[in-house]
């Protein structure tokens, strides 16, 4: 398997997580003192105890064998008897979280209009790329498009790096439609939310839960040519 990945509800998992003593690292509860809002709070318990129950599920023994990097301007990184990437994003109730062997990116966004939607999507996509959301993003009205569009750019930052000025607005990355085989992206559509992951082989990926189909898509960066396209 490449990868894993868990969608889950926040109130519950931050419910079902023990006391954050037990089994956060010190750095993690400073962070999750520092907090003010609740839903926050709820939201960073909910994404470290879904992060280490994956990565007990998809390598093997107990969620205690697993630790996260605290630090408050990174992505968090796993700490744990093999190596092992991981990639977590939430939304408002939910939170979602991806392990796998190699790097990947997650993220997970509302679909919801929002003042100046249409110059946004305009300014982060270039024409071909629009082009092939109309075609393959459904429903295919503008705050789908858009959802799928800022999904896929988030997500391919996580896993590639780089600045959201460079990805978003210069077009370092670009998004192709491609068929599962030679994707390295999809998206799903879930309870009003667009979900992304972007990884070296997501087609072959551990998902229960999720009936939607997903899109394949390939993120070019600089440019590059589309292998096995659609």
């Amino acid at each position: 398997m490449a990868a894993w990945l868990r969608l889950g509800n926040v109130s519950a998992l931050a419910a079902q997580a023990p006391d954050a003593q037990s089994w956060m690292s010190a750095g993690e509860r400073a962070r999750l003192a520092a907090m003010p809002a609740t839903q926050r709070r709820a939201q960073f318990v909910a994404g470290r105890w879904l992060a280490r129950m994956l990565l007990a599920h998809a390598f093997g023994g107990s969620w205690r064998d697993w630790s996260l990097s605290d630090g408050a301007d990174a992505p968090p990184q796993a700490r744990g008897p093999v190596p092992a990437s991981l990639s977590i994003s939430h939304s408002k109730a939910l939170v979602a979280c991806a392990v796998g062997h190699g790097m990947l990116g997650l993220d997970l966004e509302p679909v919801r209009a929002r003042r100046g939607l249409d110059e946004l999507y305009t300014a982060i996509t270039t024409e071909a790329e629009r082009a092939a959301l109309a075609a393959h993003v459904a429903p295919a009205d503008a705050v789908h498009r858009f959802a799928h569009a800022w999904t896929l750019k988030e997500a391919g930052i996580k896993r590639h790096g780089g600045g959201l000025f460079a990805t978003m607005l210069g077009h370092a990355l670009t998004i192709a439609p491609s068929c599962a085989p030679h994707a390295d992206a999809c998206t799903w559509l879930h309870g009003g939310q667009v979900l992304a992951l972007c990884a070296a082989d997501v087609a072959n990926l551990d998902l229960p839960g999720i009936a939607a189909t997903p899109q394949y898509w390939r993120l070019l960066r600089d440019g590059a040519s589309v292998p096995g396209g659609v």
